[in-house]
């Protein structure tokens, strides 16, 4: 299966809005929030690619398994498993992806949640006073 072509431009994104936060100072809160919205978007957008690509390779499977075992003479199961290792090997790749992209989102959308929280805390005891 064939990624689609913007995965790669995605991930450039992702990475250009690391790198750009990596030399934001701590105390720019605002900044930081404002490319971590940014890059929350693209991680967003492949860990829904990745959940669905990972489930077209589940169906994928079950089909091929269901058939497999429809077509074989005898000993259906052993065929049916045997007919369906190649699609076991993409279905794993898909979901470490599907994991992998949907743990990204969730530590990026917490961290993000953080950073408005103490911004909201710096607002209120006055110490971000001058900086926005």
């Amino acid at each position: 299966m064939t990624k689609p072509h913007w995965i790669d431009e995605h991930v450039k994104e992702i990475t250009k809005y690391q790198r750009l936060l990596d030399q934001v100072p701590d105390e720019d809160k605002v900044t930081q929030i404002d490319l971590l919205s940014k890059q929350l978007v693209f991680i967003g957008k492949l860990a829904a690619e990745f959940a669905e690509e990972h489930k077209r390779i589940y169906n994928e499977r079950k089909r091929v398994y269901a058939q497999a075992e429809i077509d074989a003479p005898r000993k259906a199961q052993a065929y049916a498993e045997l007919a369906v290792v190649d699609l076991r090997d993409q279905e794993k790749e898909a979901f470490g992806n599907m994991k992998r992209w949907g743990n990204a989102f969730t530590s990026t959308r917490e961290r993000l949640n953080a950073l408005k929280y103490k911004l909201k805390i710096d607002i209120e005891d006055g110490s971000s006073k001058g900086r926005f």
